[in-house]
Parts: structure tokens; C-alpha cells; sequence
């Protein structure tokens, strides 16, 4: 009993021809089937932009070999309408009560007392650049209760005032948000403890 083997020699050339042809049907492949997933999802998606929770859909079909029976039809029930009801009174006017709570001002932390981290975010005896300095934190979402003004030493007649943001509960948040202000253009901003 003899066996024979096949054997399929390829060179160089035709194997990289063929690793290729494999490459660029996988690129392909992959192309095709993220952009018909993202047809769907863009298809699908909701206005407000969340996207809704994914649905399966079945197909029930039918066996031929069972029969359901049909529910024979019913004749109608009739029913008696009420007489109508008399015209009662009007009900009588509400009670007053007490008018309601009137709802109070949540309270504004104050700067100088509030405990935790700030960040300092700038330094300037130049009135204007601690103004424009504020406007830009407030484009960031810091409101003007969150800042907080520190005069410091007086050099030529011109106080030195520092711009603070805060204050925040841990050193983690402080970090993060000294990278924030150095990212948007404050490059000496640091977390100063109270």
C-alpha cells in the first residue's frame, strides 16, 4: 500500500501575492461591517442623542402539521346604558390654607471661609488681567461664587492679587482641575491649601 502525499509549492512571489489578497479582503471585510453597524446605530439613534436600548426581534413561524382551533365567534352582549345622573352642585370653594413655604436661596459659600484646596490661578497687581482672567474661568464653568480674590504684598503702590478657584474636597480634584486651567491657558496655576 503506497501513500501519496500532495505537496503545493509556492515561491516567494505567490505567497505574498496571496498574503496581501488575504490582507486587503479582511480590511474589506472589517470596513464593510463596522459601516453597516454604523448605519444601523445612526438609524436607530434618538433625537436627544442616547442611544435606545437594543430590541431583539423573532419571527414566530408556524408549524404546518398543528392545527389551532378558532375561537367561534360570540354574539354581542348588550348592555344597559345608565339613566342620566341629575345635575349635582358645584363643589364647594377650597379651604384656605397656609400659603406655601417660600423656598430659600441656597446659601453662597464664602471664599474666605470655606474649607478645602483651592487652586490658584493667577497672580497680578493688573487690575484688568484678574478681570479678564475671571471671565475666561466663567466660559469654563466656575461662576464667580466659586472664585476667590487673596491681596497679597504691595509692590509699587499696586497690591498683588491672586485669583483662586475652589474649593475642593480632595487633593485628586484639585489636581485635576490645576491640569483643566493649565490646559486652557494658565500655566502657573497651582493647589494652594486655605
Amino acid at each position: 500500500m503506497s501513500r501519496s502525499y500532495y505537496v503545493i509549492e509556492l515561491s516567494a512571489r505567490w505567497l505574498t501575492v496571496l498574503l496581501v489578497a488575504l490582507a486587503v479582503l479582511m480590511v474589506l471585510a472589517f470596513g464593510l461591517g463596522y459601516g453597516a453597524a454604523r448605519s444601523t446605530d445612526a438609524s436607530v439613534a434618538t433625537p436627544g442623542g442616547a442611544s435606545p436600548t437594543p430590541t431583539i426581534l423573532t419571527q414566530v413561524i408556524p408549524d404546518p402539521t398543528v392545527v389551532e382551533p378558532r375561537p367561534s365567534p360570540t354574539p354581542p352582549i348588550a348592555t344597559a346604558t345608565p339613566p342620566p345622573m341629575p345635575p349635582t352642585a358645584a363643589p364647594p370653594p377650597p379651604t384656605p390654607t397656609e400659603p406655601p413655604p417660600t423656598p430659600t436661596a441656597r446659601p453662597k459659600p464664602s471664599p474666605t471661609a470655606a474649607a478645602g484646596l483651592w487652586v490658584q490661578v493667577l497672580a497680578s497687581s493688573s487690575r484688568p488681567s484678574i478681570d479678564e482672567a475671571r471671565a475666561k474661568l466663567v466660559r469654563l464653568g466656575f461662576d464667580h461664587e466659586h472664585h476667590q480674590l487673596v491681596t497679597g504684598d504691595v509692590a509699587d503702590g499696586n497690591a498683588l492679587v491672586k485669583l483662586r478657584v475652589g474649593p475642593f474636597p480632595d487633593r485628586m480634584s484639585a489636581d485635576r482641575v490645576v491640569e483643566r486651567m493649565r490646559a486652557a491657558g494658565f500655566p502657573g496655576a497651582w493647589v494652594v491649601a486655605p
